[in-house]
């Protein structure tokens, strides 16, 4: 059977023997398709009406096309069936798109959970000191423990910069602008602006009420990225304590249940 599946698979689709069609089915799926015949295989597929061998055909030549165009049946379905050669672009087109925005929603994610972590180092460091800068109403202790936020170090360098900066003007020093951009993002993300030893966070909160609307949407915008992001780590670590507590209780009833035996 294995050597005729494709031609078995013709006949079974022929007569309606669908118990012998779907083993032929599956012996191409698991053993014939190959960069050389897989496009064949494509053709007699949609012919036959077997749609989950159709797909799986198609995915192959999109994640082998440079083999596969190279191919004796990719030359002749290119004369016999321009269409279907649209079709495949098509879809190779698509899924190059689908890809690349993938990868764009990672990178976006990413450049968000970066922010997310420099706002909690910056309040940290001006809240409670680390390293080598202290609040301003306290003395930084000596010794302490290793920190635990991830941007701190970044934050700490971009700090002792802005405070010994001779230059500070916009467009001026690239670390400025963006210790500047973090700053206000604290702001605007800073609930207690009264208390908060974060510097410059009362005067971006008096500063938004003079920006144009485009402005303030697409700092509204940033804002909500950086807060949803935060969002998803804390559901992920309530899951993840959960999942702990989970096991422990388990562990817990199987030692109480193996006191009664």
């Amino acid at each position: 059977m294995k050597k005729g599946a494709l031609h078995l698979l013709v006949l079974s689709h022929a007569f309606s023997v669908l118990s012998l069609k779907k083993a032929c089915i599956n012996q191409l799926e698991r053993y014939f398709l190959s960069a050389e015949n897989v496009v064949d295989i494509l053709q007699i597929a949609r012919l036959c009406d077997a749609p989950r061998l159709s797909l799986i055909c198609t995915r192959m030549i999109i994640r082998d096309f440079k083999t596969v165009t190279q191919s004796e049946g990719w030359r002749v379905m290119r004369q016999a069936s321009p269409s279907l050669e649209q079709e495949l672009l098509e879809s190779l087109v698509e899924e190059d798109t689908k890809r690349k925005e993938r990868t764009n929603r990672l990178e976006e994610k990413k450049v968000y959970l970066q922010l997310h972590e420099a706002m909690e180092a910056l309040v940290h460091i001006c809240g409670d000191g680390c390293r080598t800068i202290g609040p301003r109403d306290q003395i930084l202790k000596s010794s302490q423990a290793a920190c635990r936020f991830p941007a701190c170090k970044g934050i700490e360098l971009l700090l002792r910069h802005f405070s010994a900066c001779k230059v500070r003007v916009p467009g001026g020093c690239g670390s400025c602008k963006q210790i500047w951009q973090l700053l206000e993002l604290h702001s605007r993300m800073c609930s207690t602006p009264e208390t908060c030893k974060v510097p410059l966070c009362r005067h971006f909160k008096e500063k938004m009420q003079h920006l144009s609307r485009k402005e303030e949407a697409k700092w509204n915008l940033l804002v909500s990225k950086v807060l949803e992001r935060k969002g998803t780590i804390s559901s992920i670590s309530e899951r993840r304590k959960f999942s702990s507590l989970k096991s422990v209780g388990s562990c817990r009833i199987q030692s109480n249940s193996d006191l009664h035996y």
